[in-house]
């Protein structure tokens, strides 16, 4: 019988049925070790309803990609008074301009 891989599958678990069942998004980044909760709406309003596998964020803190990740909570009222929430202010599109020298 072969080894079972180490990857999980991705989960049809997405972020409208997260707003839907009241969970918040869980983002943690592994290399600086910070943890940010957001509002599975304002997510799905930058990216699309994704699972929470597919949520591809940079860390503010540190500016990589590959140590973050993000999960679903259902956090009690305790613990919801205990933590901060992000919530999407606005979004601001950056224009660069690029040079070619002839």
């Amino acid at each position: 019988m072969p080894e079972p891989s180490g990857r999980q599958k991705p989960s049809a678990w997405t972020l409208s049925k997260a707003h839907d069942a009241g969970e918040l998004v869980r983002v943690r980044c592994a290399h600086c070790n910070i943890v940010r909760h957001y509002y599975p709406t304002d997510l799905q309003k930058l990216a699309g309803d994704l699972p929470a596998a597919a949520i591809q964020m940079r860390c503010e803190k540190c500016g990589k990609t590959e140590w973050m990740r993000a999960t679903f909570e259902r956090l009690s009222a305790a613990e919801r008074q205990a933590i901060r929430v992000r919530r999407l202010a606005g979004v601001k599109m950056v224009r660069k301009v690029i040079w070619q020298d002839e």
